[in-house]
């Protein structure tokens, strides 16, 4: 097995351009900042009134070449494995995706919605996000590089809690999620098609699932789902991985062209919506919020989309998106309300073809 670093640094560029490829289509044409946690959160509270189908559409994108790929491939590219073939701890994917998801739901951000999207638009809370959790990443990281029960292939599965029986179902609990993922797919294209009477119901169904493809290949070849990887990148000790790194060069740099051109040579999106005005100020959320996540990022080595990736191919991949979910609908629910009724989120703009969009103009 090639552990060439090199390798790996041209694979995290070339990740890189796949994911900025997703999120600049998905703002050129419909103003969509790609937040992977806002579609988890999404997706795990089943809220329709925040673009619930065509986030499904996107992250069904997401893992269903990729797992073809893993299946036909064995998960090796260039001679590297892009997934987690060995033992990570359960607790440690547990109690970091709790983190994780209190932490993205809290500041409204993960790396995604706050780096690949968030610094190219300049917004400032997102630069602050961004290096909180970061910060915080690399410092947890580094502290746990040398606590081996923290530690990928330093743990023996017959020690942790559930892992031997967990190793043994898996195989089966795969292909079970693979095969309801296949259904919720369609029963999500029948659900978008009646709910959308546009004469662009397709597209507006296939579109974001082709976008979510271009992400999720980008975040298996940049090796950023694997969370040995983003561990290794987050320990800053003798076997520093710093690969990863270049995969943010690659997509913000990308994205803070095209981003910024788009925004000032455009009125609005090409197919419909708005483009977000990021939010100005800071609250206390947006430094508390990144800091959890940085945490459960240390921990863990998963956010929400390659923790997403995983599902079908990390023995423990369930076990973490079930904390993520359970992080995110507990801040959503308990947490926020306490300083915020109205969620955390702006309404959702209705689903709008150009037409309508200038119609509805017209009335007014």
């Amino acid at each position: 097995m090639v552990d060439n670093l090199t390798t790996k640094i041209l694979l995290a560029l070339l990740g890189g351009v796949f994911i900025a490829a997703s999120s600049t289509l998905n703002l050129f044409l419909y103003g969509r900042v790609t937040g992977m946690s806002s579609m988890t959160y999404t997706i795990f509270n089943w809220d329709k009134s925040e673009g619930l189908t065509w986030k499904i559409m996107f992250v069904t994108g997401m893992l269903a070449p990729v797992y073809i790929f893993y299946l036909a491939m064995n998960g090796d590219a260039a001679g590297m494995s892009l997934f987690y073939s060995g033992y990570h701890s359960v607790w440690a994917l547990f109690i970091g995706g709790i983190l994780v998801g209190l932490g993205t739901k809290i500041g409204n951000g993960c790396t995604s919605g706050h780096a690949v999207c968030g610094i190219p638009r300049l917004a400032k809370r997102s630069i602050v996000a961004t290096m909180l959790f970061l910060g915080m990443g690399l410092g947890i990281g580094t502290l746990f590089a040398y606590m081996e029960w923290i530690r990928p292939n330093k743990i023996d599965p017959a020690s942790d809690w559930g892992a031997a029986y967990l190793q043994d179902i898996f195989p089966i609990i795969s292909k079970v999620l693979a095969a309801a993922a296949l259904v919720w797919l369609i029963v999500t294209f029948i659900m978008g098609m009646g709910e959308n009477k546009t004469p662009h119901a397709i597209r507006e169904l296939a579109i974001p699932f082709f976008l979510g493809s271009l992400f999720g290949i980008g975040l298996v070849v940049s090796g950023m789902c694997n969370p040995k990887n983003i561990i290794d990148f987050l320990a800053l000790n003798s076997n520093w991985n710093p690969a990863l790194i270049f995969v943010m060069v690659s997509a913000v740099g990308i994205n803070l062209i095209t981003f910024q051109l788009i925004q000032r040579k455009m009125e609005k999106p090409q197919l419909l919506g708005k483009f977000p005005a990021p939010k100005k100020e800071f609250d206390i959320p947006v430094f508390v919020g990144p800091i959890i996540f940085g945490i459960g990022w240390g921990i863990s080595g998963l956010c929400p989309g390659p923790g997403m990736m995983n599902l079908f191919i990390l023995p423990q991949g369930f076990i973490f998106i079930a904390a993520l979910a359970l992080g995110q609908i507990a801040a959503g629910k308990l947490i926020i309300p306490l300083y915020d009724t109205s969620g955390g989120h702006p309404p959702a703009q209705p689903l709008m073809t150009k037409s309508s969009q200038h119609l509805q103009y017209r009335q007014k």
